[in-house]
């Protein structure tokens, strides 16, 4: 395993009465929990099995790996949202700066386009490390991203857009608003001819320049879900081939909680009577495990696949 420094998963205690039938049987047993912290609300579902624990044990270290070096990808995630949010705003019909917004839509796009990078080149490494005295592996991550340029080309034009954007100029080739009584129409492009012209190193979407204007935004979308759903997948089943049984074991603990009450995260709980006390007190310690893993790493993949 590459070297990586995994989060700490938290846990959180809190005082709670219990029916005095019911001490003895919580003592010390690891329970399966149901809990909405807004409202309070507990429910003790059972004991997990030892089969149960023993699952999570193994599969606790690679989630928390896994947690850790997926983070690119929530990064990422996040950037575009910020970036989608903004076009939304633009499309407002209040009297804006545009000048400004200009320099937020080159801003926006910029943070995507050094996530998305640093994602491959995160990989990249990480692949080499792991997999040097494999070629076949190697070659295989290579010939995988080959690929999502063959079938995708707005993946391939990204790639290479990437390094446009560091060597020759921002991203935003032309900006343009209009607005009406109750929404403003806008367009954010980059003429392939302009493209072009600026430069001609584009060996892995083979722009020629006769294109047209490309629509950022469209572009962008489709790119941005390649990257989480394609080369996220890919990656996770490469490097953490366990999180394929991890996801459905705790989807299937956290379906048996939310049948119960749909509101409920799942969670893993001890609880500790204390002695000798009326009406009869203790102490219940959650942990905090994943309920959705995959949604919880920021990438989507079909645990059927």
């Amino acid at each position: 395993m590459d070297n990586a420094t995994a989060p700490r998963r938290q846990t959180e205690s809190r005082a709670i009465l219990l029916d005095g039938n019911l001490g003895k049987w919580f003592r010390h047993n690891m329970q399966l929990i149901g809990f909405t912290a807004n409202k309070n609300n507990f429910h003790f579902v059972r004991n997990l099995s030892e089969e149960e624990l023993s699952n999570h044990k193994n599969y606790t270290p690679v989630f928390m790996e896994a947690h850790n070096r997926f983070k690119l990808f929530r990064i990422l995630d996040q950037n575009y949202k910020e970036w989608d949010s903004y076009i939304n705003l633009l499309r407002g019909p209040e009297t804006r700066d545009y000048d400004n917004d200009f320099l937020q839509l080159d801003r926006l796009l910029l943070n995507c386009l050094t996530a998305a990078y640093t994602i491959q080149e995160h990989f990249q490494v990480s692949f080499m490390r792991r997999f040097r005295k494999n070629a076949g592996k190697l070659k295989e991550h290579d010939d995988f991203i080959n690929g999502l340029c063959q079938n995708f080309w707005e993946f391939a034009f990204f790639l290479d857009f990437r390094n446009h954007v560091q060597h020759c100029g921002l991203g935003i080739g032309r900006f343009n608003r209009q607005t009406f009584l109750n929404h403003a129409e806008i367009c954010v492009v980059y003429d392939a001819a302009q493209l072009f012209a600026e430069n001609k190193n584009w060996k892995r979407c083979k722009l020629t320049g006769k294109e047209g204007e490309l629509n950022l935004i469209e572009l962008l979308k489709k790119f941005h879900l390649q990257i989480l759903q394609n080369y996220g997948g890919y990656v996770a089943k490469i490097f953490f081939p366990e999180l394929i049984p991890a996801t459905q074991f705790y989807a299937n603990l956290t379906d048996e909680v939310r049948k119960i009450n749909p509101e409920f995260k799942m969670f893993f709980g001890v609880i500790q009577p204390e002695e000798n006390t009326n009406p009869l007190k203790a102490k219940l310690s959650l942990k905090f495990v994943p309920n959705d893993v995959l949604a919880e790493l920021g990438i989507s993949i079909s645990i059927k696949d």
